[in-house]
């Protein structure tokens, strides 16, 4: 696949219809095949999206940041895919229906941003790169703190052990499915 990577490359990426390599789709197997359940798994995606979102930042070259961006941008696509078609439903179903409309749009404004960061890379305009960054991550860590200290732990506690086997299960299999 090209070094750069497009919005469309994204949709295919999250459509399941491109692929990003044996390298990259071995991690991002592993990361769907980990023993934890949703939330441990889901904890573990947000680590590594945050060392993959320094590793853009930290590139020493233009080329060097396209293809850490490019590597960013999949793995938050098959996440993001992940996290939508499995646990927001289940937290509209539980009673937490606002909860998952304010993830979906977190989400949504994420995407657009990463689009506009992939068209300043693409275009070499570098100058304005590092802001967009930082506002990403700044959402990022927003959005991940939301989920993790409070949606998401209500709706495991709220969910019986057969739920959460079958979210699970279903994150797992959605977020492989996105990456490969």
């Amino acid at each position: 696949m090209d070094p750069k990577i497009t919005r469309r490359d994204l949709g295919l990426v999250a459509a399941g219809v491109l692929s990003i390599g044996s390298a990259g789709f071995v991690k991002i197997a592993a990361a769907a095949a980990s023993d934890g359940d949703w939330l441990d798994t889901i904890k573990a995606q947000h680590e590594e999206l945050d060392r993959l979102l320094a590793a853009v930042k930290s590139a020493g070259s233009h080329p060097e940041q396209v293809a850490a961006f490019k590597k960013f941008s999949i793995y938050l696509a098959a996440h993001s895919l992940a996290e939508e078609v499995t646990v927001y439903p289940a937290l509209a179903i539980s009673g937490s229906e606002a909860a998952s409309k304010q993830l979906y749009g977190e989400q949504d404004d994420a995407k657009v941003l990463v689009a506009r960061i992939d068209d300043a890379l693409s275009m070499n305009h570098a100058a304005e790169v590092p802001a967009m960054l930082d506002k990403l991550g700044n959402a990022l860590h927003a959005h991940v703190a939301e989920e993790e200290n409070q949606d998401f732990p209500t709706l495991k506690a709220k969910e019986s052990s057969t739920m959460n086997a079958k979210l699970t299960s279903d994150f797992k299999m959605a977020f492989h499915r996105a990456a490969s």
